[in-house]
């Protein structure tokens, strides 16, 4: 069976660090060829070089954040491949594939991207569009992210007001360019794999015809951690753990007054909160009265992360937006570190009993973390059932997909 993986690497999120894990599983098991963009980060290619994976690059554009590869210049590849697998967002090439030649294309699916318009505008930071997308719901979403943002102090009311009245304009342009980029993909797409059931539940209820023809993998991340730590420590440190840096989605505003008010309850815990030095995130804490008992940290490299966040007490994840999945809760949970993490999307399905679900609100998040910091829990046991569900079996799953097409 011979694979053709479409990635495109233009940037390194969540997505493309469960791409790579998968490369590495698969590199022993199927003859797969990798297609990549010519300006993809380097750490990417750091990564794919280190694998010795058969790699190729071809131009690539963007438009509304999705990626546009110039399958063409590959007819090539096209031609050798037995399933063409695309890894993310890169949606659009599959019509053109298809064109090429009918091969399998098996499309993964890491986000919303899929159902409607993707980053913040569709999210509103509160819900995935529950209907149908269409432009006067990409208004509301985008309106509903700047009175977030109002309501925190990052938008001044006249700026607020403003971006409301400009959301009227830019919602709908952004619904048709997404409409014209997504021209026919889903009808060019055989199979699609979804990384957790509430992201194929949100996928199926905007697109029916696919209900059949969708699975759920979840992502194989949960011995990654342990590339970088040798053995839990004896004991854990006194914080919280947070890794979600100054993304607005990942709540980090809503923990910042959940550790408030534990000081207040007479708590004697320190918040460590990686990514968010210099940010607007530390400007907050300030306002708040809290920025003594935190330690705001640049983005650490992953050695350095991953001993931070096994020496924890718990790790913190008050999103307000459906996590498709939610890597961080897996790798903590590997490490023996139990999670408080919002009941949205894919994170009840990670968390199980090994940490709390909690809506995303101050005075409940910071109720689940004292109930979880006074929890003993059987690390040994938390990492066996990480590697169980979220280990490399799921390689297993993808590679009978494939073989199905085959």
């Amino acid at each position: 069976m011979r694979v053709l993986a479409l990635v495109h690497g233009l940037w390194l999120g969540g997505a493309q660090v469960v791409t790579l894990e998968f490369f590495e599983l698969m590199r022993s098991r199927v003859e797969f060829k990798v297609l990549t963009c010519e300006g993809a980060d380097f750490r990417f290619l750091d990564v794919l070089g280190a694998m010795g994976l058969e790699t190729y690059r071809v131009p690539c554009r963007t438009s509304s954040g999705y990626p546009i590869l110039a399958i063409e210049q590959a007819q090539k590849l096209v031609e050798w491949a037995d399933v063409v697998w695309i890894t993310d967002v890169e949606y659009s090439v599959a019509p053109r594939i298809k064109r090429i030649k009918n091969v399998p294309v098996v499309a993964h699916i890491h986000s919303y991207a899929l159902v409607c318009p993707w980053w913040g505008a569709m999210y509103s930071l509160r819900e995935v569009c529950a209907a149908r997308c269409s432009a006067w719901r990409i208004v509301g979403c985008k309106q509903g992210f700047n009175r977030e943002l109002a309501r925190i102090g990052l938008l001044d009311g006249i700026g607020a007001k403003v971006y409301w009245l400009l959301d009227f304009g830019k919602g709908p342009l952004d619904y048709y360019r997404w409409r014209r980029v997504m021209d026919s993909v889903v009808d060019s797409i055989d199979f699609f794999v979804a990384v957790s059931n509430a992201t194929r539940d949100v996928v199926v209820s905007h697109l029916p015809e696919v209900r059949d023809r969708v699975e759920v993998v979840y992502n194989p991340t949960a011995h990654r951690p342990w590339r970088y730590v040798s053995s839990l420590p004896e004991e854990r440190g006194n914080y919280i753990f947070y890794a979600g840096g100054a993304n607005l989605n990942k709540g980090p505003h809503i923990l910042l007054r959940a550790f408030k008010l534990l000081r207040e309850w007479g708590g004697d815990v320190e918040l460590v909160m990686t990514g968010t030095a210099g940010t607007w995130v530390e400007a907050l804490a300030r306002r708040y009265g809290v920025g003594q008992g935190v330690r705001f940290l640049e983005k650490l490299p992953e050695r350095e992360y991953f001993r931070l966040m096994a020496g924890a007490r718990v790790t913190a994840m008050p999103s307000i937006w459906p996590e498709p999945f939610g890597i961080v809760a897996v790798e903590s949970i590997s490490l023996g570190v139990p999670v408080v993490a919002s009941q949205l999307g894919g994170i009840p399905e990670i968390v199980g009993e090994y940490g709390s679900i909690t809506p995303p609100q101050p005075a409940k998040v910071a109720t689940a973390i004292l109930a979880v910091w006074e929890r003993n829990y059987n690390r040994e046991e938390m990492k066996t059932y990480a590697y169980k569900k979220f280990g490399p079996e799921n390689l297993e799953k993808i590679i009978r997909i494939f073989e199905k097409y085959v």
